[in-house]
């Protein structure tokens, strides 16, 4: 069976056309909106796993304190011998300590800013491993949102298979980048007139950096306010080599794919 399932997904997916490059954009994008949700939603699931332990132990206790498990008239109950007492103390484990959003908003303004710039609308999201931080920069010619995602990994890295934009780093490091791409893919596109220009800096240990330069106030949903994007490709690019980012440990089991 597990041959021909084989065989069946390979005949539906031989035809299949590559991925273009402006489904990667829009796919990237996406993937930003997701991970700032992710936060509530794990919260939300972390509290329904607590509730749920909680009332498998209570009715541990109750079947165990139930008469139908007392012991029968006359027989012999057995004498529970103490536990013998551990010869070592067991040390926990301690976790790595996440990333600081405060300090990711910072460090995007600090390597954002320029004489004649002002920043407004800050935005943070984010948990332990990957942080999220973003500003609307202002440099006289247009309010343009600029932001940045820190991630410990786990994302599938834009390069395999390689493709334009992709270049390799002496220290094996892959960084794509993508030029003024369309933020809609249908006639909204005319309406608002609003493109990216993004990069993602994507480590061996599969850790990434990712960074997106807009030519409005938002993604969505305003119209744009300049011919082009705050930043360039080079720019950004620039940006996301700098060591002043402080990444999230590594996710388990997360290297580069």
């Amino acid at each position: 069976m597990n041959t021909q399932l084989t065989d069946l997904m390979h005949r539906a997916t031989e035809n299949l056309e590559p991925v273009t490059p402006d489904l990667l954009e829009r796919s990237v994008a996406q993937g930003l909106r997701l991970r700032r949700r992710r936060t509530a939603i794990a919260t939300a699931s972390g509290a329904g796993a607590v509730l749920a332990t909680a009332g498998l132990i209570a009715g541990g206790i109750q079947l165990a304190g139930s008469p139908t498990n007392a012991a029968v008239a006359g027989s012999a109950v057995p004498t529970a011998k103490p536990s013998a007492k551990p010869s070592a103390k067991v040390t926990p484990t301690t976790k790595p300590a996440g990333v600081n959003l405060k300090q990711t908003l910072a460090t995007l303004k600090g390597l954002v800013a320029a004489p004649g710039r002002t920043f407004s609308n800050p935005e943070t999201w984010g948990e332990d491993d990957f942080a999220g931080a973003a500003y609307v920069v202002n440099d006289g010619h247009g309010a343009a949102r600029v932001d940045v995602l820190l991630s410990g990994g786990g994302e599938q890295n834009p390069c395999v298979p390689k493709r334009a934009g992709c270049s390799t780093l002496p220290d094996g490091s892959v960084l794509y980048v993508s030029k003024e791409s369309p933020v809609y893919s249908d006639s909204r596109q005319a309406e608002y007139g609003v493109v990216s220009n993004y990069v993602v800096l994507f480590r061996r240990d599969g850790r990434n950096i990712n960074l997106t330069s807009y030519n409005g106030p938002a993604e969505k949903g305003k119209q744009h306010t300049r011919p082009k994007p705050l930043l360039s490709v080079e720019d950004l690019s620039a940006l996301a080599k700098s060591k002043a980012w402080k990444l999230p440990p590594v996710s388990p089991s997360k290297g580069m794919k």
